[in-house]
């Protein structure tokens, strides 16, 4: 069954990297993560979606191609026990700071 959490970010500077400890794997569970998404909307190469598993750069997407056609970007990260994923942005944008939200739609099995 896929299940989702959201993480709204109250405020990502300009040239700032922010991030949130999304999920983590757990003793006992196999979670994947299947879809990322955010409600950012941008048409320049400004921010960025970036997940990390640990201390690896997994993911670094450029938001410019999340539309209301294709609002998700489809993966397949597993987690195992021990293991954080932290999800985020990178706002290169000059100008106005953004507070936008992401999400991730996970699998879990005993």
């Amino acid at each position: 069954m896929l299940k989702w959490k959201r993480h709204r970010f109250t405020d990502i500077d300009n040239n700032v990297e922010k991030l949130t400890d999304i999920l983590a794997g757990l003793s006992g569970k196999n979670r994947v993560i299947k879809y990322l998404g955010g409600d950012i909307a941008t048409t320049v190469n400004t921010i960025f979606f970036r997940v990390y598993r640990d201390a690896e750069q997994i993911v670094d997407f450029d938001c410019k191609h999340i539309t209301t056609a294709h609002p998700f970007v489809p993966m397949n990260l597993p987690l195992a026990e021990g293991q954080l994923c932290k999800a985020g942005f990178f706002n290169l944008a000059v100008g106005a700071d953004q507070t936008p939200s992401i999400v991730i739609g996970y699998e879990e099995a005993d």
